[in-house]
């Protein structure tokens, strides 16, 4: 009796720990990214309701968030408390050192407010910068990159760099170069020579499926997984077209489950779209 016992015992503590979603070694982490244009949380109804934003967020439940169109690190810091998650600012006029500001938990000056992108992560992360792309427009953007640690999720660590942006906007000969340009951009600056090194992308890259903007970041290995269905995103009220995604490679190390995009029409001028994957651990 005694040495059944001993047998189960350990057997019992695999099943809690599987339970409490701590993975045995060589599982495949299930995570779910989430990318939203928050407009500098202004709604459709005029009315600025950062509440509403994070109410998005919270009501999805994601693991990491890529945000654009954020107006500055205030904004950032509210998002974060209210989301309970992990978050940085990437200013798009490159004026600011968000993580200066942050880690020493002072505030902002005035002068140093500048809209950009952010991200929210549940997890911790090491944030490697972001930089100026490319762009045709008066408007400054960015790309932004921060190495998230998946080991909670595992009993091994893993790591996923983590990539969000926002294109040029307009529709022009200029901007159309400026967005493949930011393509290469981001591909210099973030993409390593690392054959196992496992990467997700968020965007407002105001470019549809079928453009030559994507057509290049799947030449690049990007994969935009979409299950043949429509996943339009602009105008939030009545989405006629898909200019957000949530972008993965390389194809081996990820298996998507299910992308889908999120029917909230008030809190932003675009729906947020939501992809759940999981990462395979490597060799």
């Amino acid at each position: 009796m005694m040495n059944a016992i001993k047998i189960l015992v350990p057997f019992l503590l695999i099943v809690l720990f599987q339970a409490d979603g701590i993975l045995a070694q060589g599982t495949p982490s299930r995570i779910k990214v989430l990318s939203y244009n928050i407009h500098y949380g202004a709604g459709m109804d005029g009315k600025k309701d950062l509440e509403r934003i994070a109410d998005v967020i919270n009501t999805t439940n994601p693991d990491i968030v890529g945000l654009q169109e954020v107006k500055d690190s205030t904004m950032m810091v509210t998002l974060g408390q209210l989301t309970n998650m992990h978050y940085v600012f990437g200013a798009s006029t490159e004026k600011e050192t968000p993580n200066l500001y942050r880690l020493l938990d002072i505030p902002v000056p005035a002068s140093q407010l500048h809209y950009g992108d952010g991200i929210l992560s549940k997890y911790p992360f090491a944030y490697l910068g972001n930089l100026s792309i490319p762009s045709a427009s008066s408007s400054r953007y960015e790309a932004m990159c921060v190495e998230v640690d998946l080991s909670k999720k595992s009993s091994e660590k893993r790591m996923v760099r983590f990539i969000t942006t926002h294109f040029d906007y307009l529709n022009t000969i200029g901007s159309e170069i400026a967005r493949k340009a930011a393509v290469e951009v981001i591909e210099a600056a973030f993409i390593t020579e690392d054959s196992d090194r496992t990467y997700i992308m968020t965007g407002d890259l105001n470019a549809t499926p079928d453009s030559e903007v994507l057509n290049l970041l799947e030449h690049k290995g990007w994969i935009n997984e979409d299950f043949g269905k429509a996943l339009p995103t602009v105008p939030s009220t009545a989405p006629r077209k898909q200019i957000d995604y949530v972008l993965v490679r390389p194809k081996e190390r990820w298996k998507i489950i299910d992308v889908r995009v999120i029917d909230e029409p008030m809190a932003s001028d675009h729906l947020p779209i939501l992809m759940t994957l999981e990462l395979i651990p490597g060799d």
